[in-house]
């Protein structure tokens, strides 16, 4: 665990996946694929981003961090709370994450020390 609390373990719903795969297709397929394999910018699934993981230590709090302050690339910051955390679930679900049965919070993706991606 982190300090100051944060949690390596993460849940997030089925729901909130199906929500952030219609999200991703309206606001980040344009840059990072509709398969999450890149274009003109970086990968969120394969081996390149499973390197933030292992070798520069990104942690699900990172990339969240990133995520709502600097994208979508042409509006950055410009999705709700719910957007965002529906997107990282997405995306996670794509890195061997599986949904559970508790909702993933804005939060809770925001401290969370878990890996970017699940072996």
């Amino acid at each position: 665990m982190r300090p100051g609390g944060a949690s390596a373990t993460l849940s997030f719903t089925a729901a909130q996946v199906s929500a952030g795969a219609a999200d991703f297709a309206a606001h980040c397929a344009t840059c990072h694929g509709s398969r999450l394999e890149g274009g003109a910018g970086p990968a969120l699934s394969g081996p390149n981003f499973k390197t933030l993981s292992t070798k520069v230590k990104a942690d699900v709090s990172d990339i969240f961090t990133y995520m709502t302050t600097n994208m979508p690339l042409n509006a950055p910051a410009s999705l709700s709370h719910t957007e965002y955390v529906d997107i990282l679930s997405f995306i996670l679900s794509k890195n061997g994450y599986r949904p559970g049965s508790s909702a993933l919070t804005f939060g809770q993706a925001s401290a969370s020390s878990a890996s970017i991606v699940k072996d």
